[in-house]
């Protein structure tokens, strides 16, 4: 029983000590979000936007509909605060939550500007020669600074970009081509070769027709059947030869006959 009752004390001892000391176990951030050209109605803000807190101890709060926020036992130190809203940008803040109030009554936190990739005080012996960082008020005010654009933003009359850009007049221009240069590569084939491409052309276009005519026999027989040439063949070459001395010996023996 003893032992709990001086253990209690201590612990009532060390808190009044601590509030002698003034030290600031934690506080609550309090701001607002500023109106302008850019967000001129603080209702157009979405409601899912909030603040957050990035440090060792990370804190989110919701903006309220009055544009209100509370970041309630933020923990002495540095911290940087953002906000995350999917439809305006704002800039970021660098805020330090004092530990003691140096023998003041009031502790207020110290607002500056942030810039990511930029240290938050100059290194030692740098300091003395730049001008003190501007302070900003507290309660923190949160001005938006551009509008976030996810749609693409309508340009002017650009002809090259609508060629380039639309796979319709790329396929004209293509058959434009292909037409003005086929004439030409025409006239340079050799007459027999273009005569018997002619000829293969009429086929398939025959059997093309045969097709789409249900009649798939006919045309299954013309696609397998070679082409026909005006040519005489060999063999009608060796019959038709020895037709000649034939001829020749009748003749003789109608001769004889008629001696």
């Amino acid at each position: 029983m003893m032992s709990t009752i001086t253990i209690l004390r201590c612990f009532v001892g060390l808190f009044v000590f601590s509030l002698n000391l003034g030290v600031v176990i934690s506080m609550d951030l309090v701001g607002q979000v500023a109106w302008n050209t850019i967000l001129p109605d603080i209702k157009q803000l979405p409601t899912d936007s909030r603040v957050a807190l990035q440090s060792a101890y990370p804190q989110e709060a919701f903006i309220r509909l009055d544009g209100t926020f509370i970041i309630q036992d933020v923990k002495p130190g540095n911290h940087i605060l953002t906000v995350k809203c999917r439809n305006y940008a704002f800039p970021s803040l660098w805020v330090q939550v004092p530990s003691s109030n140096d023998g003041s009554e009031d502790v207020l936190p110290i607002i500056k500007p942030h810039v990511f990739g930029q240290a938050s005080s100059p290194p030692p012996g740098v300091g003395a020669s730049l001008p003190a960082e501007p302070r900003l008020q507290y309660p923190i005010k949160l001005v938006p600074i551009t509008k976030i654009q996810y749609e693409e933003v309508k340009v002017g009359f650009n002809p090259i970009g609508m060629l380039l850009g639309n796979p319709l007049y790329l396929l004209m221009g293509g058959m434009v081509l292909f037409m003005m240069v086929t004439p030409k590569l025409l006239n340079m084939i050799d007459p027999e070769a273009l005569a018997e491409v002619q000829a293969n052309q009429v086929n398939m276009r025959k059997q093309m027709a045969a097709m789409q005519d249900m009649d798939f026999a006919s045309g299954l027989s013309k696609m397998l059947t070679p082409p026909v040439t005006n040519e005489p063949s060999e063999t009608s070459k060796i019959s038709a030869s020895p037709s000649k001395p034939a001829s020749k010996s009748t003749e003789a023996s109608h001769v004889k006959r008629r001696k």
